[in-house]
């Protein structure tokens, strides 16, 4: 099968889940007790404005065409209007989901690069004293609440020694350019990326293991070749399908994952946005967030997917 067409049936794929998505979303809307109207405006409303709200919402119609006409709404960019800002859900979600992006992206550097080179590492050292201490430090990581670690990571490098910024993308004062913005994002990223690490690091060096005990390695080994040679020419080659596919998992995986370091370090992204939209009970603009959280999930999958494919010669 081409790439082409293995992409777009994945996608295909893609488009019912999405779908369930959608419904599950919508639902959420209607199983808020009480009136959803009343919900929405809050109890200093008048009568005549939550009759005008029920009005535009369709609530007088069946659920099915309620649901039906949200969808187009939605398909067609309009994912309603917040109740605590008034205006466009998309107009406030868009320069949002480019910052979680970014957060997501350097969350996922850190996860690829200390994933492959502690499995480099740990791998065809098995049981010694160097593979033992990397398995207990994935273990550490894997156990520490995101927002735990969080918090110490701030304080310590932030507070105490006053290495990294504690805040928000740039500085207030002076807010500047790339640099200042690779500066702020080191902690958050750390933060959200521990346990994928942990992840990715205990999946590839289980498939290195697995791959460093086949008949052909053993065959190198006699050829005279070195562990270093054995590992990067052979080793590594056929564990990359595997550590792209665990770590293109991740990236849903750590969009969803910037919601509690968002908060904790007060970066303008999707997390903190739902966080405040939670206080706030803006139900369209929690719609509009888990929604994206939801597309972002998906394409993580799919992008997986097809690097397997492309790298994996016995899928192809």
């Amino acid at each position: 099968m081409s790439m082409i067409s293995f992409a777009a049936t994945r996608l295909l794929y893609a488009v019912p889940v999405l779908l369930g998505v959608t419904v599950i979303v919508f639902m959420s809307l209607q199983l808020v007790p009480g009136d959803i109207a009343l919900t929405l405006l809050g109890h200093m409303a008048t009568e005549a404005q939550l009759e005008t709200l029920r009005q535009e919402l369709g609530l007088h119609q069946p659920l099915i065409v309620q649901y039906l006409r949200w969808l187009y709404d939605l398909l067609h960019g309009n994912i309603g209007n917040s109740i605590t800002q008034q205006l466009p859900v998309a107009q406030i979600l868009l320069p949002k989901i480019a910052n979680s992006l970014i957060l997501m992206a350097g969350s996922l550097f850190f996860v690829l690069v200390f994933g492959f080179l502690l499995s480099v590492v740990s791998a065809p050292r098995f049981r010694s004293l160097t593979d033992k201490s990397v398995v207990a430090l994935t273990l550490l990581l894997a156990s520490l609440p995101v927002f735990w670690l969080g918090i110490v990571l701030l304080y310590f490098f932030g507070f105490k020694w006053k290495l990294f910024p504690i805040s928000g993308m740039y500085n207030m004062v002076e807010p500047g350019g790339l640099g200042q913005l690779l500066h702020h994002m080191v902690l958050p990223s750390l933060t959200t990326a521990a346990s994928s690490i942990a992840v990715v690091t205990r999946v590839t060096r289980s498939r290195m293991i697995d791959v460093l005990g086949q008949p052909y390695i053993l065959a190198a080994r006699a050829r005279g070749l070195s562990r270093r040679q054995i590992v990067l020419r052979h080793a590594v080659r056929n564990t990359l399908p595997t550590f792209a596919n665990i770590g293109g998992l991740q990236i849903g995986y750590l969009f969803g994952g910037v919601v509690f370091t968002e908060i904790i370090f007060n970066w303008p992204g999707v997390g903190l946005l739902l966080f405040n939209a939670i206080l706030q009970r803006d139900v369209p603009v929690i719609q509009g967030c888990v929604l994206v959280v939801a597309v972002v999930f998906v394409l993580g999958n799919l992008i997986s997917d097809v690097i397997v494919h492309a790298l994996d010669p016995k899928q192809r």
